[in-house]
């Protein structure tokens, strides 16, 4: 059987992390096409574009299209590429506005076109395995979540002060482009509507009257004194440390000095342009009577989420990589993760990318009409919860009925 064809759309981290899925296994997708401004000779392919137009107007002969442009570009060529006939990876969010994610998922419906959304945390083995016990009934009823997303502080500074996603109006709201992942997850988990959902949060630290004084616009001239003892400090979080490098196509020390001295990334958490809350919670109620809260917050020494979950026969407790359970009538658990999460495929997210590739190939080659239909509009729950929480934040916390 000949492998699947794609066209990568933005070779930026999320491109490539979807698309090192063809060079590890070339018998089961090949990547034809990229199409990026900057950067499309990262990922190998026999054509190249600087504009996603160009590429999707010359209609290359593909299967799929996988979308990772900024997320204010995942509108026009998502609808452009599912009216030509292609299969998508959306990296989430499908778009920053409600109307056009209901466009998008619309016109995936109506074509019988997959719209897999970058949702990679469920595609995971901890995450698909509470799936699975949930399902299985061995705990009986979910009566409520307690989850809490802790992004850590050098990833709140690089992603949501310096980065992209700094500012709602040129990206996202950060409740959608950060914790989209954890609302899929509940509404995944629940397979139930979301019917209320309340919010707060701001900004409590990141602001410019936190600035030391004497401090400078740019890390690169800030005072030794205050630059030693400042843990944003971006020389100590690109060039001295690695956790971010990763997301770069040049990790190098010599790249990672040039972006200090000359991009966003080397500007004073407290003199940026950022307007999205470095902490926000969040409670919804679900049909059935579920309680979910969640709690996004940047002030953490670790990137991790943590969750609990009752149920009316049991608890489960999950750091994201670990998982315990108690039935209340002290039996063993029965229920296993699915055996096709079980094997490390070396990805990032615990494997989830390369799964999330994996089980959108699966559906191209295999699911019915109605399996592709219900995963395309499954994702379509998560967003509006977030646009939702958004809109209740801005109020106050007023609740906001979906």
């Amino acid at each position: 059987m000949s492998p699947y064809k794609a066209i990568v759309l933005g070779a930026g981290y999320r491109g490539r992390a979807y698309a090192d899925y063809a060079q590890a296994h070339p018998e089961e997708l090949e990547i034809v096409g990229v199409a990026d401004p900057i950067q499309a000779d990262t990922i190998p392919a026999p054509q190249t574009w600087t504009d996603w137009r160009d590429c999707l107007e010359a209609r290359p002969e593909a299967d799929l299209a996988i979308v990772t442009l900024p997320d204010a570009l995942h509108h026009e060529p998502a609808l452009m590429a599912l009216r030509a006939g292609y299969h998508l990876i959306l990296e989430k969010p499908i778009s920053p506005t409600a109307d056009e994610c209901r466009e998008v998922i619309a016109e995936a419906v109506t074509r019988q076109r997959l719209v897999m959304v970058g949702h990679i945390l469920r595609h995971t083995r901890v995450y698909a395995h509470i799936k699975a016990i949930l399902d299985s009934g061995e705990l009986g009823e979910v009566v409520s979540i307690s989850h809490q997303e802790s992004m850590g502080y050098w990833k709140a500074a690089h992603s949501y002060c310096r980065g992209s996603w700094a500012c709602a109006e040129k990206s996202s709201p950060i409740i959608l482009a950060k914790c989209s992942h954890d609302f899929d997850l509940f509404a995944w988990w629940l397979d139930k509507p979301c019917q209320k959902v309340s919010s707060f949060g701001s900004i409590a630290h990141f602001r410019r009257e936190k600035m030391p004084p004497g401090a400078a616009e740019r890390c690169i001239d800030c005072p030794k004194h205050i630059a030693e003892k400042c843990v944003w400090n971006a020389i100590t979080q690109y060039v001295e440390h690695d956790e971010l490098r990763y997301l770069f196509a040049d990790p190098s020390r010599e790249a990672m000095m040039e972006l200090v001295r000359t991009s966003p990334y080397g500007r004073c958490v407290y003199a940026c342009d950022n307007d999205v809350p470095d902490h926000q919670a969040v409670m919804m109620s679900f049909e059935g009577g579920a309680l979910v809260t969640h709690m996004m917050t940047g002030f953490t020494a670790e990137n991790i989420r943590t969750t609990r979950i009752a149920c009316t026969r049991g608890e489960l407790r999950c750091d994201g990589t670990h998982l315990t359970v108690c039935r209340f009538d002290g039996a063993p658990l029965e229920t296993d993760a699915p055996p096709r999460y079980c094997v490390a495929n070396g990805s990032r997210h615990d494997g989830g990318d390369f799964n999330l590739v994996a089980e959108t190939l699966r559906l191209i080659r295999d699911g019915s009409p109605e399996e592709i239909r219900k995963t395309t509009e499954q994702a379509l729950q998560s967003h509006l919860i977030c646009f939702a929480a958004e809109q209740s934040r801005l109020s106050g916390g007023l609740p906001v009925t979906l």
